[in-house]
């Protein structure tokens, strides 16, 4: 029992970590909204541009493999970040073992082979939400981008 005492992280520790988990979180959403009006904006501003150079009917389609690219990019980042978050908390032996936890999670995959001690594993719920959060926000942007593409291009 004296033993197990001396391996229970301290609730200052906790709440640190928590803290840091939660600030993860609020940054990686302000990532991810601020990529997705960022890209908005450059593919609004570059249609004439891409039509020049790839010709007028390619663009729609250009613009929404752009789209799925940067998405693909934006998440596994995201990943990375909940990944190296972990390893640098010491949550998982190594960053291989945390970055395929961490996508696990976002994704809601959730195999369960790789879990979080006591009591860290209360922050898995946090990444699995905040990962759904952030791939219900990138469909609903590719939605947008495909019904205006439609739109021009039908």
């Amino acid at each position: 029992m004296i033993e197990r005492a001396k391996t229970a992280p301290r609730s200052g520790q906790v709440r640190r970590v928590y803290l840091l988990a939660l600030l993860l979180v609020l940054s990686l959403f302000f990532f991810h909204t601020f990529l997705l009006f960022e890209v908005a904006e450059l593919f609004m501003h570059s249609q004439t541009l891409i039509g020049e150079h790839i010709g007028q009917h390619r663009v729609g389609r250009t613009i929404i493999l752009g789209c799925f690219f940067v998405l693909l990019i934006a998440h596994v980042s995201e990943a990375a970040a909940y990944g190296l978050f972990l390893r640098w908390n010491r949550l998982v032996p190594t960053f291989s073992e945390a970055l395929y936890f961490a996508a696990a999670t976002i994704t809601a995959l959730g195999y369960g082979d790789v879990v979080l001690p006591p009591p860290w594993r209360q922050l898995g719920p946090l990444v699995a939400i905040a990962g759904l959060l952030t791939f219900g926000c990138s469909t609903a942007f590719l939605f947008v981008v495909m019904h205006s593409v439609w739109q021009i291009e039908l």
